[in-house]
């Protein structure tokens, strides 16, 4: 009597979860902060989120065991909601920077790429190197807050900067004659020129910088950095990372 007393005690708590669909197992979701506004990297297809980093958050979450929570965000609130706890990660084509390390860490870089203009195709003999594109007079498309913003404003010293609101509408300005150059990250400015090709626009395929991406997360969580580092390293060994980037990204230029 006193055991199936003392039985029925023990496992009241777990009834209690079964009644509320909870467990007392249940493992925490790695939350992944997106901007889904750069394809290839992160997108919309309709309401399905797609891109190289959407691929990348599942095989991270299927490897340290747990389940992924892609949390929505302006990218400028990236950084802000990754340090005050509403995000574990981002995984949203985040440059490695200097100045981002100095609040955030970063994992190590999973791909590299540089700064790319795009321009209309009867543009494209007025910029024949990286020098006639840095010099230009015209006016040049700009995403607040990126390091394509922070290159155009640092060596276009003749041009008009024009501030968008996403990469999409860059390349509108662009078909439209509302600017002549879109500086952004190669593998997006690649992606539109495919996606634009028919508005007879598209990519000048020289890299202006030589950057890396990599994921960001908190200084303090030296957990989730080391579990995400063996992770990448095992993804790494087994092709998986370089399967991803084969496939969404098969003409990615050389340095």
């Amino acid at each position: 009597m006193k055991f199936r007393f003392l039985l029925a005690i023990l496992l009241l708590p777990f009834a209690a979860f079964g009644q509320s669909g909870l467990s007392p197992f249940k493992t925490e979701p790695l939350k992944v902060g997106i901007t889904a506004d750069s394809p290839p990297l992160v997108f919309k297809a309709g309401n399905e989120l797609q891109g190289i980093e959407i691929e990348f958050a599942k095989m991270i979450g299927k490897e340290i065991g747990r389940p992924i929570q892609f949390v929505e965000l302006p990218w400028e609130e990236q950084i802000p909601a990754l340090v005050d706890g509403k995000t574990d990660i981002i995984m949203s084509g985040m440059t490695i920077t200097k100045d981002r390390s100095k609040e955030i860490d970063f994992s190590e870089p999973y791909v590299e790429y540089g700064q790319m203009a795009l321009v209309k195709d009867a543009d494209r003999t007025r910029y024949p190197n990286a020098r006639s594109i840095m010099s230009t007079r015209g006016s040049v498309a700009v995403i607040p807050g990126t390091t394509g913003a922070t290159f155009v404003e640092s060596f276009f010293p003749n041009a008009e900067v024009k501030p968008f609101g996403t990469p999409d509408e860059a390349t509108k300005a662009v078909v439209k004659g509302e600017a002549d150059v879109f500086i952004y990250d190669s593998p997006t400015i690649l992606w539109l020129g495919g996606e634009y090709e028919q508005e007879q626009v598209g990519a000048i395929g020289i890299n202006l910088t030589v950057e890396y991406l990599g994921w960001g997360m908190r200084k303090d969580d030296k957990k989730l950095q080391k579990e995400v580092a063996n992770a990448m390293a095992k993804l790494n060994a087994d092709g998986q990372i370089g399967w991803v980037l084969d496939r969404w990204l098969p003409k990615r230029p050389k340095f």
